[in-house]
């Protein structure tokens, strides 16, 4: 991991810019914790954010302690999906922890009210900071005939923007969360 953030992913003349992982649902498997203690070491060394695909927040606090505990901070964590763990009060425990809360799957037709309640909460609880944006989705679907209809990049500024704003989000907030946000959280 370290190699590719300092040197290249393969021979590919590609640098790599953070680590990504998952874990899954029923706790941390030994495999997967032997990864993420090299992949502490590897962002320690680098300064690269560790971006982790995981839903329940226990395992994510698992997680956590592991990273802090190899020599790395929470500053650096991203909690990929943090919109499907149950539990809100993880949400905030974790980003108070240090952790940035990425919600993603906006503009999927299910997750944009649950999405805005919670950026409402984190907001009122002053954890803004720690608040990243995606649609986590390509243009077309995969698993439909011809990609399926396609789905434009631009749901997030077109429709998911104003409904922060008709909620009382403020634009600089809102430059925070999609400008400066993903700045601090990727850059190294």
């Amino acid at each position: 991991m370290q190699a590719e953030l300092e040197g290249q992913i393969e021979q590919s003349g590609v640098q790599a810019g953070f680590i990504k992982l998952s874990a899954g649902d029923n706790g941390l498997t030994p495999c997967e914790t032997k990864i993420l203690h090299a992949a502490a070491r590897a962002a320690a060394a680098t300064g690269a954010a560790i971006g982790s695909h995981t839903i329940q927040g226990r395992v994510v606090r698992d997680q956590l302690d592991i990273i802090e505990n190899s020599g790395y901070t929470a500053e650096r964590f991203i909690w990929i999906h943090a919109m499907v763990e149950e539990k809100m009060e993880l949400n905030l425990e974790l980003a108070r922890r240090g952790v940035w809360i990425e919600y993603d799957s906006i503009g999927d037709g299910v997750n944009d009210d649950r999405i805005l309640s919670r950026i409402l909460q984190m907001l009122d609880a002053g954890l803004g900071g720690h608040l990243l944006l995606s649609q986590d989705r390509g243009s077309y679907d995969p698993a439909q005939p011809g990609g399926g209809a396609p789905r434009p990049y631009t749901y997030i500024n077109e429709q998911f923007l104003p409904k922060l704003r008709a909620s009382g989000v403020d634009d600089l907030t809102i430059h925070k969360m999609t400008h400066q946000n993903p700045f601090l959280a990727f850059a190294r």
